[in-house]
This record gives structure tokens, sequence and C-alpha cells, in this order.
């Protein structure tokens, strides 16, 4: 009886968020998903297996100085093949950005395993800045009320402390090539990071809200990856038509793939990955195989 109300007090104040949500929408014209498919990616969520969560001290393994004297928390996941070696020779570095629940073991799992397969050094960092959740309508209002302006300098911050030479596996602050790569709410955080401030890095955007402006799109100098699922009601399929070709009249050079059969963050976690379930698997090889080509390319 107790987990029904609690559940239907959710349910109710995740309406009453998104209500309020549109309305912002239509007086601000503020940029976030229209009413009905805010919904139903609620319920895919409502739907899914509940996220651990666990304390950021856990996750988390360096402190980074951010912003106006602000501390940032982050996970650094270095391969096994530059663990207590040395290394004259530039680091490529991927910056993995979590989704609307915050940092969590699935993300620090997915930083790992990227960073053995790719040979780079992934940065995991808390975007929340000391917040992680389980509770849906919390989750919202964090991705509403995280500026992008802010997330920005984290991750300014982040790539001036590597390039400062205080990371042990970026030795000398020589990193080969940068790129960025986030999840649903960290997708879009990703793609518009590097179209207003690191235009050099590459993108990966896994279910997150693209950029669909040419003119923006066309300050990147690197490639965009795109993930996405067709049973995505959050992006339509022409919206996802749109960002393909602003990409290519922006002359963007580009991998953007719709996956059948799934709806919004289908990729929960390695073990799909590990047991060859697809198409997460078939997304992670694409996801793989055009950071690793662009790491490698001269």
């Amino acid at each position: 009886k107790n987990d029904t109300k609690m559940r239907r007090m959710m349910v109710f104040v995740l309406v009453l968020i998104l209500f309020l949500t549109e309305q912002l929408n239509s007086i601000h014209g503020l940029l976030v998903p229209s009413w009905t498919s805010s919904i139903v990616h609620v319920l895919e969520h409502l739907a899914s297996p509940p996220l651990r969560v666990t304390p950021l001290e856990d996750l988390t393994n360096i402190r980074i100085p951010g912003p106006s004297g602000v501390e940032l928390l982050a996970h650094v996941a270095t391969p096994t093949t530059l663990n207590n070696k040395k290394t004259a020779r530039p680091v490529p570095v991927l910056l993995l950005i979590h989704e609307f629940f915050g940092l969590n073991p699935s993300i620090i799992d997915k930083a790992k395993g990227l960073a053995n397969d790719l040979g780079c050094v992934v940065i995991a960092p808390d975007t929340f800045r000391g917040t992680v959740t389980d509770f849906l309508p919390q989750a919202i209002w964090l991705a509403l009320s995280t500026p992008q302006e802010r997330v920005n300098d984290d991750l300014d911050a982040i790539c001036t402390y590597i390039e400062a030479g205080n990371l042990a596996s970026v030795p000398g602050g020589r990193i080969a090539k940068l790129a960025v790569m986030g999840f649903c709410y960290g997708g879009g955080k990703a793609i518009r990071y590097s179209t207003q401030r690191r235009v050099d890095a590459a993108t990966v955007v896994f279910y997150g809200k693209p950029v669909t402006d040419v003119e923006e799109l066309r300050r990147l100098k690197a490639p965009v990856c795109g993930v996405f699922g067709r049973n995505d009601a959050q992006f339509s399929m022409p919206l996802l038509d749109s960002f393909r070709q602003a990409l290519d009249d922006a002359d963007v050079e580009n991998d953007v793939r719709i996956y059948d059969g799934v709806g919004h963050a289908f990729w929960t976690d390695m073990e799909q990955v590990q047991r060859g379930d697809e198409p997460q698997t078939g997304a992670y090889t694409q996801c793989t195989d055009f950071l690793r080509a662009y790491f490698e390319c001269e």
C-alpha cells in the first residue's frame, strides 16, 4: 500500500514538473522536450530497473579545482596498458558525461571499459556538483536546472587541469586528441560543449538532444557520432533526420545511426556488451570504432 501510494505521488509530481516545464517553454521559448514526448520518456524510465545510487566519495578518485573555488569530483579510468608505465607520447582523452541521474556505477564501468578498449584516459566528472539521485522528479529538475554554461566551465577546468600536467596518466599534459561523449542529458551537454567551447573535440551523442543549427555545427573541426533508438519518443525521426542533414550541410563528418526495436537509454551497462546483447553491442562497436579511428588518425 505504501509503495503504491509513493509511486502515485511520484507520478503526480512528475506530471506537475512536466506541466510547469511546458508552461515555461511556451512563455520563454526554452528548449525542452514536448509534453507528449516527455511523458513517454518518463514512463520509459519508470519501467527501467531501479538505478543503484552510490555515494560520490565511493565513485570518484580525483578532486579538481573548478571555477570560483568549486571542487569538482570525477573518476579517472586509465587503460591497463598505461597503468604503472611512463610514456613520453601524448595520450588521447575522453570526457564522459553521465545521464540525468548523476554519476553512477554504470558510468564508471563504461569509463573503465572504454579506457581499456580504446587505450585512452577517460574522465567521468560529476556535472551536478555533489548530487546523485534515483528519484525521477529530482533527476528531471537537475537536468533542467544545470546550465550549459556551467557545465562548459567545469569541463574547461578539467581540461586545463590535465593540460597543466597534473594528471599522472597524461604526462606533461600532452593530450593527443580530445573527445567528449555523453548519455541522455550528458549527450546534449556533450555536443553543445563541442560546438561552444572545444570545436576540435570529437563528439559522441548517446540519445541526447541534437543540435540542428547548421551555423553552430559549422564551427566543429572534428567528427560527430550519434546513437539513437527508433522507439525513443523524446526524439522524433524528423528531428534525427534534421540532425543528420544539418551535420552534412555543415560539412561535419558524421556517423548517426538509429537502432530498431529500442527506445531511450537502451545501453544500460557493460554486461550487455559482454553478453553480446543487440543492439547494445552494435552501438558500442559503432562508438568504439568511431573513437578509435579518430584517436589513431594523424
